[in-house]
């Protein structure tokens, strides 16, 4: 699948625009409503993957992802640091890049999950910083009355290798233990690491008052269990690893907004086997 860069720019721009438009625009088309258990989106890919679309077989999901969270405690010298978060995500099924452009916004969400919970920022040296976490909701699938429990916890962590004429290297690993329980069905337990090199690059720019800079990270994930993905005529479309290159521009201190504060604004295409998703992100997953 081949991608033109300002095209997904100017369609992820527009995707939160068309999406928050759907609770107030019901004359275009409606959303096809799952029939089938297995119609339903994996629970918390859709719940975690960010605002974006993603694709799988036959069947497309546009996510839009409210990353609410509050600091209790900055992280200020040698001290840990502790963050509220409470993700709101809003899904539609069946929803294009395609039809943004057009003016079809979508008649109605699909899916709408909630997942609070804590991080914590540990510093363990000047150069290595991890970040244990956990978080548990629920998800909803709006156009019938399925819902599911979602869960995961695990440790993010970034080590800085080292720097070259003002390029920084760093090291960035995840280790999650995750699953969702879908109402009257057995719960689906799984595991995933994530390993990358995330490379800040400086630019000598200032962007509202902070240091621009620009990231460029290659992830890997690998899932220790098969994520399963609904697909129209085959339900065994599944996910064991995942690529993913994001490339942002950032600070080195926070812009803060009010109700999150964004360290870098960046696009990045995931992608594995029938699984292609392209995502807006204001933070890495590490």
């Amino acid at each position: 699948m081949t991608f033109r860069f300002s095209f997904l720019v100017r369609a992820c721009v527009s995707l939160p625009l068309a999406l928050l438009a759907a609770t107030a625009s019901p004359a275009f088309g409606q959303a096809r409503a799952v029939q089938d258990k297995q119609d339903l989106i994996n629970w918390y890919y859709a719940a975690t993957f960010g605002t974006g679309v993603y694709t799988s077989g036959d069947r497309t999901v546009a996510v839009l992802q409210l990353p609410i969270s509050y600091v209790l405690q900055p992280a200020i010298e040698n001290t840990y640091g502790l963050t509220l978060k409470i993700p709101v995500t809003l899904g539609v099924y069946d929803y294009t890049f395609d039809s943004v452009f057009v003016g079809n916004l979508p008649g109605q969400l699909s899916t709408l999950s909630v997942m609070p919970g804590l991080e914590w920022q540990v510093p363990v040296s000047h150069r290595w910083t991890v970040k244990p976490y956990f978080s548990g909701g629920i998800g909803h699938e709006l156009s019938g009355d399925e819902s599911a429990l979602i869960y995961d916890f695990g440790i993010r962590s970034r080590f800085v290798i080292g720097e070259d004429k003002g390029v920084e290297f760093a090291l960035v690993n995840l280790l999650t233990a995750a699953g969702y329980r879908p109402r009257g069905g057995p719960t689906h337990p799984f595991g995933v690491a994530g390993a990358g090199v995330d490379m800040v690059i400086p630019t000598n720019k200032m962007l509202f008052g902070r240091e621009a800079l620009i990231g460029f990270t290659p992830i890997y994930y690998y899932y220790f269990n098969t994520l399963s993905f609904a697909k129209f005529d085959n339900a065994e479309n599944r996910l064991r690893e995942e690529f993913e290159l994001a490339v942002s521009i950032m600070s080195r201190k926070p812009w803060s907004l009010k109700y999150f504060d964004v360290d870098r604004v960046g696009l990045a295409i995931r992608t594995s086997g029938d699984i292609t998703g392209v995502t807006l992100f204001t933070s890495l997953p590490f």
